[in-house]
C-alpha cells in the first residue's frame, strides 16, 4: 500500500478532521438513541485523529485547525461559542505536551486517549457549569456520560487507531 507523503498530510487533514467531527456527532446521536437516552456516550474519533496527527503536523497548524473546528462544533451543536472551542484546543495542546510519552506505542496512545477524552469531557462540562449553561450532578455525569464515553472510545480506538495512524503517517 502506497503511503501518502508527509508534505501532503497538511492539505487533506482539515477535510478529514471536519468529516470526523460530523461522524462523531452522528455516531453519538445514533448510539444515544440506541441506548434509549439512558446512557450518553460520545464518540471522539476527531480526538483520536488529532492524537495520531500530533507527531506529524506542527503545533501551530493543529491549534488553528482545532480552534476553527471548535467554533464550527460550537455553532452547529451548541449554539454557544466557546465551550468546544476551548475544550478542543486545550486538549490538542495537552497532546503536544505529552507527545513524547503518548506516542511511544499503541498501548501508551490507548491510555493517552483515555486521558484526553476525560480531559475534553471535563473541560466541556466544567465550562458549562461555570457559565451556568447546565447543572451537572457529578455522580450522574460519571456514570451516565463519562463512563460510557470512555468505554465507547476504547472500542473506537481499537477499531480505528491503526487506520488513522497510517493516514497521518510521516512517510
Amino acid at each position: 500500500m502506497q503511503m501518502i507523503k508527509k508534505e501532503n498530510v497538511k492539505y487533506y487533514a482539515p477535510v478529514v478532521f471536519f468529516l470526523l467531527m460530523l461522524i462523531d456527532g452522528q455516531l453519538t446521536h445514533g448510539v444515544e438513541n440506541l441506548m434509549d437516552n439512558i446512557y450518553f456516550p460520545s464518540a471522539h474519533i476527531l480526538l483520536l485523529a488529532f492524537l495520531m496527527a500530533v507527531p506529524n503536523l506542527s503545533k501551530r497548524y493543529l491549534l488553528i485547525t482545532s480552534l476553527v473546528l471548535g467554533l464550527v462544533c460550537d455553532s452547529y451543536y451548541l449554539g454557544i461559542i466557546g465551550i468546544y472551542t476551548v475544550a478542543l484546543a486545550a486538549t490538542v495542546m495537552m497532546m503536544f505536551r505529552f507527545q513524547r510519552v503518548v506516542h511511544t506505542n499503541l498501548l501508551t496512545a490507548f491510555f493517552g486517549m483515555i486521558i484526553f477524552v476525560t480531559a475534553y469531557e471535563l473541560i466541556a462540562v466544567g465550562l458549562q457549569v461555570i457559565f451556568s449553561i447546565s447543572k451537572v450532578a457529578p455522580i450522574l455525569f460519571v456514570t451516565k456520560v463519562l463512563g460510557p464515553t470512555l468505554i465507547f472510545n476504547m472500542l473506537l480506538f481499537v477499531l480505528l487507531s491503526y487506520p488513522l495512524k497510517r493516514l497521518f503517517a510521516n512517510e
